[in-house]
């Protein structure tokens, strides 16, 4: 974050109509000569996340209203920017990554001068929405349902206290799933969780994301794989802890574009060509959660 010089400005009037310029105020001479001096337009920055920022400006009773302004990323401040006039405080979301300008304005009780600070913020991540998966810690496991896509019990699912936890297999390549229906908007979405293991041998564990609902009683493929580990490939054979959108050696991605409003079921399966092939694999916190745009 980079902040600039404060700015001392002339009448917030003359402002309006010329931008931002650095001058001194005219000397009055006639009428009220009353304007607010030394005015305090600092402002601070609290990062809610990599992408929400709190910006608040300094206690000064002297000014009578703020404006901010900030830019689009990439943009100058006044073009494709936004802005609001009023409260001390502001919340602001930058959604893309790249490098943001936020300026504050504090403008006097008397007189109508005004004071201008600026910051820079730089954004290295894509803003998020809030996680839309029940449960995704399995804190209620009736919002999971279990996808017997094999018809032995060689491959079980058991949920924990804060995770799901999947082991077994068999030389007949058995596998099982769980799944959970999402209401869901049009958009791209990001699917991410939680994976740990100590490692498994003839193993596949994959995540999908797609409207069509899964079956008991048949193997789940529909949309392709969107994460997965895969021991044949060359991930999953040794330990792993970390999120399954780094780990993953197999899949097209952590993105999901949904094409208009309804369901998106969200379909995680493992299976194994060994007897106790999956050497436990655990899951936590698996999260949809769509692009701000």
């Amino acid at each position: 974050m980079k902040t600039t010089l404060i700015i001392k400005n002339s009448f917030f009037a003359a402002i309006a109509a010329i931008g931002f310029v650095a001058c001194t105020p005219t000397e009055v001479e006639n009428g009220n000569p009353l304007t607010e001096g030394n005015l305090d337009a600092s402002f601070t920055a609290t990062a809610i996340d990599g992408n929400r920022y709190s910006v608040t400006a300094a206690n000064d009773p002297n000014v009578q209203y703020h404006v901010w302004k900030w830019t689009t990323v990439g943009g100058t401040v006044g073009g494709t920017a936004g802005e609001s006039r009023g409260g001390a405080t502001k919340q602001l979301v930058f959604p893309t990554p790249g490098t943001y300008t936020v300026q504050h304005r504090a403008v006097g009780r008397t007189g109508g001068t005004s004071y201008v600070s600026e910051q820079s913020f730089v954004v290295t991540t894509f803003a998020l929405e809030d996680n839309i998966v029940a449960s995704p810690n399995f804190e209620n496991t009736a919002d999971w349902t279990v996808l017997n896509i094999s018809n032995n019990n060689s491959v079980v699912w058991t949920f924990n206290t804060g995770s799901a936890t999947v082991s077994g297999g068999d030389t007949s390549y058995s596998g099982k799933g769980i799944y959970q229906a999402v209401p869901v908007t049009a958009g791209t979405y990001l699917l991410d969780m939680h994976v740990e293991g100590a490692g498994s041998r003839d193993t596949w564990f994959e995540a999908y994301a797609s409207s069509t609902r899964p079956a008991q009683g048949g193997d789940y493929t529909t949309g392709g794989i969107k994460l997965g580990l895969n021991t044949w490939t060359g991930c999953g054979n040794t330990p792993f802890n970390g999120q399954f959108s780094a780990l993953a050696c197999t899949g097209s991605g952590a993105n999901v574009t949904v094409a208009e409003d309804g369901i998106l079921y969200i379909v995680i399966k493992s299976g194994s060509g060994q007897n106790n092939g999956i050497n436990s694999i655990t899951i936590s916190n698996v999260a949809l959660r769509k692009y701000i745009e």
